[in-house]
């Protein structure tokens, strides 16, 4: 199945598809993902459900954090039909590691039991059913058929829109809508290697274009980057040191609507309260990992934080 010809061009922004069909961008990231390839466990294990199980692992926290709990979950839980008949408490043990436990418990627990009964206890592999799935949004979905059932179709997650809009910065409107994003990811798919190209893309974006500090200088796109062309390295060095200015805002407005206190946010985020006042005061500039422990904290995306 080709995804990429499912693709309906948007109406509302004239793009000038050239830009984008050119085999260079794709070129540059499986040269680097050759040379940079992340080992987890879930990367070496790629059945479809093994996939979806690493999917749900990595909401809001760390590839560290899920990779602690990957393989014991899948000794325990090997197939649907096992997840289907664990119960909650079973499952609330095995994911202690990755936080949010109870809520990934309940998530799974709903998405075993739809499985067996509408899908035989199969992962679907086309993208309609498996947007169907509850549970699965569209970024799931599509790293379910990529890397489970190697299908040729793009993934879109924070660390591969920051990249896009970063080197086609020149080419995109500002701030451009998910649907013109799907469009270009698409358009930038190779036709070969292409779950080798999606690896390498999370990879780029986890550890080089990343949100805060980007180290552009020994990017492999930045030849063809209108963030790195426009932005002069003797201004703002070779990573940017800089952080939006609302962030404490954001952080602020985000805790109070969840009903945190400095405290319980500091704990369920494993960071120092002094941290959390530092951040909402504007004090200090916070890694991005900070931000990734407070969002999901508060249960947010970290791009909620800093948008």
């Amino acid at each position: 199945m080709d995804t990429r010809k499912q693709i309906t061009p948007s109406s509302s922004w004239k793009l000038n598809w050239k830009c984008f069909e050119s085999r260079s961008f794709a070129d540059h990231i499986l040269q680097w993902a050759g040379l940079n390839f992340s080992e987890f466990p879930w990367r070496s294990n790629r059945s479809p459900y093994e996939t979806l199980v690493a999917e749900f692992l990595l909401k809001r926290t760390t590839a560290t954090a899920a990779s602690r709990v990957f393989d014991d979950f899948l000794v325990r839980f090997p197939c649907v039909q096992e997840l289907a008949l664990a119960s909650e408490e079973d499952l609330v043990e095995c994911l202690s590691g990755v936080g949010l436990q109870r809520q990934r418990a309940r998530a799974l627990k709903r998405l075993s039991s739809w499985l067996i009964t509408v899908c035989d206890g199969d992962v679907p592999s086309d993208l309609e059913s498996l947007l169907k799935v509850p549970g699965l949004g569209a970024y799931s979905a599509a790293a379910i058929l990529s890397f489970g059932y190697n299908t040729p179709i793009a993934i879109l997650d924070a660390n591969v829109e920051r990249i896009v809009t970063r080197v086609f910065g020149n080419e995109l409107p500002p701030r451009p809508p998910k649907t013109v994003l799907n469009e270009v990811t698409q358009r930038l798919l190779p036709p070969d290697n292409h779950r080798e190209y999606n690896y390498g893309l999370l990879d780029l974006g986890r550890l080089v274009c990343r949100y805060s500090e980007p180290k552009c200088n020994v990017c492999p796109l930045n030849t063809v980057c209108d963030f790195w062309a426009n932005t002069s390295p003797k201004k703002v060095g070779c990573e940017s040191k800089g952080v939006p200015e609302n962030i404490q805002s954001k952080l602020k407005i985000a805790r109070r609507k969840s009903g945190l206190s400095l405290q319980r946010l500091a704990e369920l985020a494993e960071v120092s309260k002094l941290t959390v006042i530092r951040i909402e005061s504007g004090k200090t500039n916070p890694r991005y990992g900070t931000l990734e422990k407070l969002a999901m904290a508060l249960r947010v995306e970290p791009d909620e934080l800093t948008a």
